[in-house]
């Protein structure tokens, strides 16, 4: 019965993608009044799922949750089919308002483009690299 409740809390854990989990990591080294980006790399989408992933992500642009944020978001493919996905905020404040808005059980639309994206792409925690930094010198425009 243990080993059973251990794999099924384990299972449980391992299917919730890493994805846009920015409020999980530490922001200490952050610089106040300068900008924030979140970068994601790891997930791979193939050219015949592009559609329904850009789906999906426009899904969640359109919702309130999406647009009550201080933040831009690019989601990119390269010809292999890797994802990146850059969030930019113009400051740690910026950042950290948006930080405590930003999670599955507040917006249902992020929690269905978590849930998609890791049914269209097979994505694992393990896949994903998530990197926060603040920018020192940012183009004017």
């Amino acid at each position: 019965m243990k080993k059973t409740l251990i794999a099924i809390i384990a299972a449980a854990f391992f299917s919730v993608p890493s994805l846009f989990a920015f409020h999980d990591l530490e922001t200490n080294h952050l610089v106040s009044g300068m900008p924030v980006l979140f970068i994601v790399t790891g997930p791979k989408f193939p050219p015949a799922k592009h559609d329904a992933v850009k789906t999906y992500i426009e899904q969640w642009y359109s919702s309130d949750c999406f647009m009550s944020l201080q933040n831009t978001v690019d989601a990119t493919v390269d010809s292999e089919g890797k994802a990146i996905l850059i969030m930019r905020w113009a400051t740690k404040e910026a950042y950290m308002h948006d930080r405590k808005k930003m999670t599955p059980e507040l917006c249902g639309e992020l929690k269905n483009l978590r849930m998609n994206t890791v049914k269209l792409g097979g994505i694992k925690p393990t896949d994903m690299k998530m990197t926060l930094v603040t920018s020192i010198a940012s183009s004017p425009r």
